[in-house]
């Protein structure tokens, strides 16, 4: 079954061989050496436009010598292997050139999904860190209020213990007055019985020990409240040092930030580098498209030297035919002129 698609050059390429090895380019020596691949027609149109490109029909075997054709099927077929050997040199240097810029493209675009993993990765900190932030001014400003709750509500009660304290001073002086008063009535009525005198002594003494009692009582109270206001310092100086740690926490957080700022510069500049990258498979692409332009060209050129080729063997057969032309010529005068010296034949001649 013949194979679809056989092109011109393939058909060219097989007739050159035969006419190189000596034999006839005819359609089916042509399809033979094509490994019986193609139709008949497709070749007879082809060796058509090759024949009508070398300037006239096909030259016939017969006219041309061996020497004169194994020349020129050798120069043909060395200017086609030449051009298609640069061709295809081309043809592998793009395409090197083509997949080095492909796996420079593939690093530049995984170093850029890396980056973008390490920001998200950072983003995600930043953001964690932000929170915590949060939560540790929340957990300060808790202490804080409760701080100055338990400072307000000391504050009252050292208020309250102090009016308490003036309260039992003055009912102390008013005891002492009391008492000074029971003197001076003592001394007004030394008359009175020694039982009732006793009897008020012994009221009053227990009167000022209750008192000394009562004293005493809130003594310890206000040391208790001291103590407190003192564990109240305590819990604020303690607070205040929360308050440092989470100032230093921040600025901890400030200076991660500042170190993620070159990473973001760094991915800038990656980004810019993508950007050139592309300029440069632009560029690769317009060389490739210069390159496919000039191999255009060299084919032309082959086909301009082929057509210089056969022009020549053309001419070559002209100036063959002329020389057979003159030697029978010379074969005839010789026959004309029987058994006269070659002298006389030049001579006859000229």
């Amino acid at each position: 079954m013949a194979r679809p698609g056989i092109r011109k050059h393939e058909v060219q390429k097989a007739r050159l061989a035969l006419i190189r090895s000596g034999r006839h380019p005819s359609i089916d020596a042509i399809r033979i050496e094509l490994g019986n691949t193609g139709s008949k027609a497709t070749i007879s149109r082809y060796l058509k436009e090759i024949e009508a490109d070398e300037g006239g029909a096909a030259l016939p075997q017969a006219s041309i010598s061996a020497e004169l054709q194994a020349i020129v099927a050798t120069l043909a077929a060395r200017l086609e292997l030449e051009g298609q050997e640069r061709l295809d040199l081309l043809r592998t240097g793009h395409a090197e050139e083509v997949r080095q810029l492909r796996e420079a493209m593939e690093q530049v675009r995984g170093d850029v999904r890396a980056a973008k993993m390490e920001s998200e990765h950072r983003q995600t900190e930043l953001l964690q860190e932000r929170t915590a932030r949060q939560r540790v001014d929340a957990e300060l400003e808790e202490l804080r209020l409760e701080h100055r709750e338990s400072l307000a509500q000391s504050s009252a009660q050292l208020a309250g213990m102090q009016d308490q304290l003036k309260s039992a001073e003055a009912h102390i002086a008013s005891l002492d007055a009391t008492h000074a008063n029971a003197r001076e009535a003592l001394e007004h009525f030394r008359t009175a019985s020694k039982e009732q005198r006793d009897r008020e002594a012994r009221q009053h003494e227990q009167q000022l020990q209750f008192l000394q009692k009562e004293l005493a009582t809130t003594a310890d109270a206000l040391s208790t409240k001291q103590s407190e206001l003192r564990a109240a310092l305590q819990e604020k100086a303690e607070a205040l040092a929360q308050l440092g740690t989470a100032r230093a926490e921040k600025r901890l957080v400030e200076e991660q930030l500042r170190e993620l700022k070159p990473t973001a510069e760094r991915l800038a500049s990656q980004a810019q580098a993508i950007e050139v990258m592309r300029g440069q498979a632009e560029l690769a692409n317009q060389q490739y498209e210069t390159l496919r332009a000039r191999a255009n060209e060299l084919e032309q050129r082959n086909l301009e030297l082929e057509r210089q080729l056969a022009a020549r063997s053309a001419s070559a057969q002209t100036q063959d035919q002329l020389l057979h032309e003159v030697l029978a010529r010379i074969g005839q005068a010789e026959k004309q002129v029987g058994g006269k010296p070659n002298r006389s034949k030049r001579t006859e001649l000229k």
